[in-house]
C-alpha cells in the first residue's frame, strides 16, 4: 500500500535498513510473489537474485511457497540465485541477465541482496571514492536500463550507518552516497518496532507521500500485523 501498489517495474526500489530489519526478508518474499498470477499481485515471471553477503535461503523461498499454499519444487525451478565474489563480479552478473532475457526466460524481478557490500570491501578509504562512485553508477544505470527495456522491477537492499553529527532524531543513514539515492526511484527505511515488528517508511518517491506501514516476519513470509 505505501508504495502505491507494489515493487514497480521500470523502476529501482532501494531498501536500507540496520542488520536484522527485515530486508532480506523482503526479498525471499518478493522471489515467490513474483510468479503468482497478476489477479493475484504476482507477475507471472521468475526472479533473479545475486547474493552478495551470503543470505540467500532456498529453503525459506520453499518455506513460504508451502505455507501459501504454492507449489514448492515450482517455485524453484522458476528462481535463479547466483552469488557475486566482488564488485566486477557483481556488475558482471547484471549484464549477463540481458542475455538470460533474450534467450526465452521470463525475468520479472531483479534482486541485489547487498547492493554495497562488495563496493565497501573493494574500494576503502577516501582515495578509491571517485572510482567507487563512477562504478556504482555505472551499475546502477545497467540496472535501471534492464528495469526500463524489459519492464521488470529492481529491488536492491542497502546498508546503513551511523552518524555521530545526528543529535536529535534517528542517525541512521544509508550508504552509497547520491549516486545510489538518486537513481532509487523508490527509497524505504526499515527499523525494527516493538514487539518483534518491523517498520517500513517510504522516504522518496516520485508522486506518492511519506508514509509507514508495520509488519513482521514469519515462517510465513512477511505479513501485515494484525
Amino acid at each position: 500500500a505505501i508504495l502505491g501498489g507494489g515493487v514497480e517495474t521500470g523502476a529501482i526500489t532501494e531498501v536500507y535498513g540496520a542488520y536484522g530489519s527485515g530486508k532480506t526478508s523482503l526479498a525471499h518474499q518478493l522471489a515467490v510473489n513474483v510468479q503468482l498470477p497478476k489477479e493475484q499481485g504476482g507477475a507471472e515471471g521468475i526472479a533473479v537474485y545475486v547474493d552478495t553477503e551470503a543470505t540467500l535461503r532456498p529453503e525459506f523461498i520453499k518455506q513460504i511457497a508451502e505455507k501459501n499454499g504454492v507449489d514448492p519444487v515450482k517455485t524453484l525451478k522458476s528462481f535463479r540465485g547466483v552469488r557475486a565474489f566482488n564488485s566486477d563480479h557483481q556488475m558482471l552478473l547484471v549484464q549477463k541477465i540481458e542475455e538470460l532475457i533474450k534467450n526465452g526466460l521470463n525475468i520479472k524481478l531483479i534482486i541485489i541482496d547487498s547492493m554495497m557490500s562488495h563496493f565497501r570491501s573493494d574500494f576503502s578509504g577516501r582515495g578509491m571514492l571517485a572510482d567507487r562512485q563512477q562504478k556504482l553508477n555505472r551499475h546502477m544505470h545497467d540496472l535501471l536500463k534492464l528495469a526500463q527495456n524489459y519492464d521488470l522491477a529492481v529491488y536492491i537492499t542497502n546498508q546503513v550507518m551511523s552518524r555521530p553529527d545526528v543529535f536529535f532524531g534517528d542517525p541512521t543513514e544509508a550508504v552509497g552516497g547520491h549516486v545510489l539515492h538518486h537513481n532509487s526511484t523508490y527509497r524505504v527505511y526499515l527499523r525494527r518496532g516493538k514487539k518483534g515488528t518491523r517498520v517500513a517508511k517510504l522516504v522518496d518517491a516520485p508522486a506518492l507521500p511519506e508514509s509507514e506501514a508495520i509488519f513482521v516476519v514469519t515462517e510465513k513470509g512477511i505479513k501485515d500485523v494484525e
